[in-house]
């Protein structure tokens, strides 16, 4: 496919963060703080607004796809009285916060939700089309926001709704681009996604040439991003074939993930290296990766800084806050403040203390984690959102006699910056299922490990015996470190710059012998802490 010097150019856009904004949720949330809908909409755009901030996209999502905010010829108004009493007056709110979007010069694009949930501003409403026509739905074990049940883009006839109701948005407002938004609900039933893959291809290349024509009518590119599964494979599980979308460049841009910190952008450049297609890693701090809500900028810094060492062209975060007081209760706000002025390019986080963790699997929405690995349930229905191929927690052999093998990515050059650099360690944190009935005396201090998504809203670990650290060895790039001290029930082993790679480094982690029938120990998290001078 060809495309005009001026699409190709708008692709290419400087976008260091883009902020997929939640934008009806927090309407509906902080409406009431404000006496008018101006100084709403200029709510939106605190932390945009910031000094230094490195935010050049937002990208409004304006609900779960069922319900519309606005007047339209396809979806139901939502029954709220502050929509109605704005479609009853004529006020165009999505039409206002475009404007104030372009006041600032950021890029706008429209987010739809491919398979959002039918509860956007009350329990569970009832979508008249779905309940029209139930034979075009389908429904999952898994997820509770389905009363109506999930779009089957396996058909026409969906496809032909979507497409209405897209083609509605991209010809009524002057959006730069449009984002197709598959990490929020599945698109198939379980277990077909890959061998209909091509149903979801013809829905997409359908999509593609409605806005290449928006944009020739209208003479400025009408772009098109997906966010998808942060791995091929993942990809895959869902349905997306993410390498004929590349081959044939019906999108111009991957945000790449939910919560996943690690992202696959090695195998996503080699599908895009003949396009212009852009990719945007993302990073949710809502429904956050497993054991790291509200990780402070450290972790944040981490996980970007791991990105760009990975070739990634830039930030794509969900869920963040956008201001001080924001509908997040709860969420780090200074934290995600501090990342858009940083996170958007490597020079302004270099030299920055950062922290760079091992992924866990579960948590956010959906299957819980809890110490013993037996316990986690794959969630057959989809991939997205899951975590489901990251690596903790996971158990230490009994015999001692295999090292339990972990992969850390590590995106600073350790070596390269050592003069910068005041100290660089390994945190371990375990959990010891066999001294679950010893006294607390006896053991090492419990540890929070995680939150959303497990019982009581609280995961914590199960402390090994004290002298614990004794038993366990640790390597780095089979370096074997010096033996660990104990901080605050985690187990911290000192080490060198020279002994990290850039990029992968191989971690080996060994117990003492204990016995083999009994249970394992298990690695329920896994960080390298980077400290600098002047910090």
């Amino acid at each position: 496919m060809r495309f005009s010097p001026e699409h190709i150019e708008a692709v290419k856009r400087r976008r260091r963060v883009v902020v997929n904004f939640d934008v009806t949720f927090a309407i509906n949330r902080t409406f009431e703080s404000f006496p008018n809908v101006a100084e709403l909409v200029e709510s939106m755009f605190g932390f945009a607004d910031a000094a230094d901030s490195q935010i050049d996209a937002i990208w409004w999502n304006w609900g779960e796809g069922n319900q519309a905010p606005y007047p339209s010829q396809h979806l139901p108004l939502y029954e709220h009285p502050l929509y109605q009493k704005w479609a009853a007056e004529g006020t165009d709110i999505v039409g206002l916060v475009l404007e104030a979007t372009r006041k600032r010069r950021l890029e706008a694009f429209f987010s739809h939700r491919m398979n959002g949930s039918d509860n956007d501003l009350g329990p569970f409403a009832r979508i008249p089309l779905k309940a029209e026509h139930p034979e075009w739905m389908f429904r999952t074990p898994w997820c509770t926001h389905e009363d109506n049940g999930y779009w089957n883009f396996a058909l026409s006839e969906v496809h032909e709704h979507v497409l209405l109701k897209l083609g509605e948005v991209a010809q009524k407002w002057d959006f730069d681009g449009m984002e197709l938004d598959f990490a929020r609900g599945v698109v198939f039933p379980p277990g077909e996604g890959w061998v209909k893959r091509g149903r979801l291809t013809d829905f997409v290349r359908r999509l593609r040439a409605l806005l290449l024509e928006v944009g020739a009518r209208r003479g400025r590119p009408f772009l098109l991003a997906a966010r998808v599964p942060e791995t091929l494979m993942g990809a895959h599980f869902d349905g997306l074939d993410v390498e004929q979308w590349a081959r044939e460049q019906l999108v111009d841009i991957f945000a790449l993930g939910v919560r996943s910190f690690d992202v696959d952008l090695q195998a996503y450049h080699r599908i895009v290296a003949a396009t212009d297609i852009r990719l945007y890693p993302s990073i949710d701090d809502h429904h956050a990766a497993d054991g790291y809500q509200n990780p402070g900028i450290e972790i944040l810094r981490g996980v970007a800084a791991n990105w760009w060492q990975q070739g990634a062209d830039g930030v794509h975060t969900f869920n963040f806050n956008y201001a001080e007081n924001t509908p997040y209760a709860g969420q780090d706000w200074q934290s995600h403040l501090l990342a858009y002025r940083e996170i958007g390019s490597p020079a302004t986080l270099a030299h920055r203390d950062k922290v760079f963790a091992l992924q866990r699997r579960g948590g956010g929405h959906g299957p819980t984690v809890i110490p013993n690995p037996e316990d986690w349930s794959t969630p057959r229905s989809h991939y997205a959102n899951t975590c489901m191929l990251a690596p903790l927690p996971a158990p230490l052999d009994n015999a001692g006699k295999v090292d339990t093998l972990l992969s850390l990515w590590v995106g600073d050059d350790l070596e390269a910056e050592a003069e910068y650099i005041e100290s660089v360690s390994v945190r371990l944190l375990l959990s010891d299922p066999a001294v679950r009935d010893r006294p607390a005396e006896q053991r090492l201090e419990t540890v929070g490990v995680a939150t959303i998504g497990h019982p009581g809203g609280m995961l914590h670990n199960i402390p090994a015996l004290l002298g614990v650290e004794e038993g366990i060895e640790l390597r780095v790039n089979n370096i074997l470190l010096d033996g660990a001290v104990v901080r605050a029930g985690w187990l911290v082993f000192k080490a060198a710059s020279e002994q990290f790679a850039v990029g992968e480094n191989l971690i080996g982690i060994a117990s003492a012998e204990r016995p083999l029938d009994g249970p394992q120990l298990s690695i329920e998290k896994l960080e390298v802490e980077l400290k600098y001078r002047g910090q």
